[in-house]
């Protein structure tokens, strides 16, 4: 059965977007980052199929996770690509872990609808338990602890900013990228959910998670649900 005809569900196919993430890490010239990505993609692959990214808010869909995550490697390959100095495996690798730590925070079905959060996710939140599942990865893996520290670190940062639960501003070029774009797609995904029924011409209701704003519908292109490309 098709549980896009009873759930919503991502604009992908679950199955697509996970093999897109897994084929791109293939290509990593950093042998390293890629065993490191690769793994943890496999190990994760039966909850990544169905996971939402959130419970309210972007991407609480089904899949919502994997298109979250791939929605940012395709932003990234265009960032990547006007700014050359950047390690592009470091970005790649940022965007597809930071936010791995949601599959124990969240407490969710195979439906793939968040109805909570686990004790886990209340206590310690998606950015500790990601440090810890990269931390295990790394250790078992062999990974060199530069490398490793590289990655948590940007974990510990793509929220941006102490008030939106980063630990740590981003120390490094590649991090501060993940953060610009894990809040691009956020914004874009609230904004364009916003104007989901709303008439040319009109406005939404004030949005809580974009500062209470309403969001202007103009007659220009054509704007869909989930769109990020």
């Amino acid at each position: 059965m098709d549980m896009a005809l009873l759930l919503p569900c991502a604009p992908y196919d679950p199955e697509w977007l996970y093999d897109q993430l897994f084929e791109l890490a293939e290509a990593f010239s950093d042998d390293d980052l890629r065993r490191l990505v690769q793994y943890i993609l496999r190990e994760n692959r039966e909850k990544l199929l169905f996971f939402p990214a959130a419970v309210k808010l972007h991407h609480a869909t089904r899949g919502g996770l994997l298109h979250h995550t791939w929605t940012l490697t395709q932003l990234a390959k265009a960032v990547i690509a006007i700014y050359p100095a950047l390690d592009p495996d470091l970005v790649y690798t940022g965007a597809i872990l930071h936010d791995i730590g949601k599959l124990d925070e969240l407490e969710t079905g195979e439906l793939g609808i968040a109805g909570g959060y686990t004790t886990h996710g209340q206590l310690v939140g998606h950015i500790s338990i990601g440090i810890s599942r990269i931390s295990a990865a790394c250790e078992m893996l062999g990974v060199p602890s530069e490398t490793c520290m590289l990655v948590e670190h940007m974990l510990l940062a793509h929220h941006g900013q102490a008030e939106f639960g980063s630990p740590k501003l981003p120390m490094f070029p590649e991090a501060e990228v993940l953060a610009e774009i894990d809040l691009l797609d956020s914004k874009m995904y609230e904004m364009f959910d916003a104007l989901e029924g709303v008439t040319v011409g009109a406005f939404s209701e004030r949005q809580w998670a974009l500062d209470n704003r309403q969001i202007y519908r103009h007659g220009h292109g054509l704007i869909k649900k989930g769109e990020s490309k």
